[in-house]
C-alpha cells in the first residue's frame, strides 16, 4: 500500500511543531530553574542557613522545576499517553512515599532543623527525654552526648512536634531560695536582697536579684529571693551563704 504523501507531510509537520514548543519549553524551563535556584538560596543565605543546606535546597528547587518542564515536554509528545504516565508516575510516587513516610518526614525535619536552626551544634537540649550536647545534626538525625559519655542518635522527627528544651540559648539560669524571717521585724526589700548578693560571685546583674514576701503564718514571714546565673547551682549556694551572714535572724532554704 503506497503511503499518503500528504499524511507524511502531515506528520512531519506536527513533530515539527511539537519540537518547536518542546524546544521553547526547555529553554524556558532553564532560565526559571536558575532564577529560582538563585532566589532559594538567596533567601536561606539571608535567614544564615548553613551552606550544605543552602547548597541542596537550592539545587532540589531547581531539580523540581526541570521535573515539571521535562513532564510538560512528554506531554507534548505523548498527548493521551501522558494521562497513563502520569497515572503509573502517581501510583509508584504513593508506594514509596507510604513505604519511606518515616525517613521522609526525618528528612524535612532536619532540613527545618538545618534552616530554622532552634538548637545547634553545641547547644545543650533536652528532646524525648534525652538530655545532652548536639555533636552533629544530619538530615535525617541529631546526635547527642551526654553526661556520662553516652551518644544518642536521635530522628529529626520528633523535633518537629515534640517540645525541645534548649538549655543554652539563654546564658542564664533562673533560680530561687526561701528566707525566714521573724514576721515583727521590719520587711525587707529588694534592694536590702541586692545589698546582700552583691558580693555572692556568679549572681547576675541583670535581670536583678528580686524579693518577695509569700507568706506570713506562726510568727515568721517567708520571702522568696529570686536570681539568675550562669552557673544555677554554684550562685544558689553563695547566695545561702550571703543571706545567712547578712539576715542571721533568720532561716535560708534552697528553693
Amino acid at each position: 500500500m503506497p503511503l499518503d504523501p500528504n499524511a507524511i507531510r502531515d506528520n512531519i509537520l506536527d513533530y515539527g511543531a511539537r519540537t518547536f514548543w518542546a524546544l521553547i519549553v526547555a529553554a524556558v524551563a532553564l532560565l526559571v530553574a536558575r532564577a529560582v535556584r538563585g532566589v532559594t538560596m538567596r533567601a536561606l543565605a539571608r535567614n544564615r542557613a548553613q551552606a550544605n543546606v543552602t547548597v541542596l535546597l537550592g539545587n532540589l528547587a531547581q531539580l523540581g522545576v526541570i521535573v515539571f518542564a521535562g513532564l510538560g515536554i512528554l506531554a507534548i509528545y505523548t498527548r493521551d499517553a501522558f494521562g497513563w504516565i502520569l497515572t503509573s508516575f502517581s501510583v509508584v510516587g504513593l508506594v514509596i512515599g507510604l513505604s519511606l513516610q518515616d525517613i521522609l518526614k526525618n528528612f524535612f525535619a532536619g532540613v527545618w532543623v538545618l534552616v530554622e536552626r532552634p538548637f545547634r551544634i553545641g547547644d545543650a537540649i533536652e528532646v524525648t527525654g534525652y538530655v545532652g550536647t548536639v555533636d552533629e545534626i544530619s538530615f535525617r538525625t541529631t546526635q547527642l552526648r551526654t553526661d556520662d559519655g553516652r551518644e544518642v542518635i536521635v530522628p529529626n522527627g520528633p523535633s518537629m512536634v515534640a517540645p525541645v528544651v534548649n538549655r543554652t540559648r539563654s546564658p542564664t539560669r533562673r533560680a530561687a531560695a526561701w528566707l525566714v524571717l521573724p514576721a515583727d521585724g521590719k520587711p525587707i526589700t529588694a534592694e536590702d536582697v541586692r545589698a546582700a548578693l552583691a558580693k555572692a560571685e556568679g549572681v547576675s546583674v541583670t535581670p536583678p536579684p528580686s524579693v518577695e514576701l509569700r507568706s506570713v503564718a506562726n510568727g515568721k514571714a517567708r520571702y522568696l529571693v529570686t536570681l539568675w546565673a550562669a552557673d544555677r547551682d554554684a550562685a544558689l549556694a553563695r547566695t545561702v551563704t550571703a543571706l545567712r551572714a547578712r539576715f542571721p535572724q533568720g532561716d535560708v532554704e534552697s528553693g
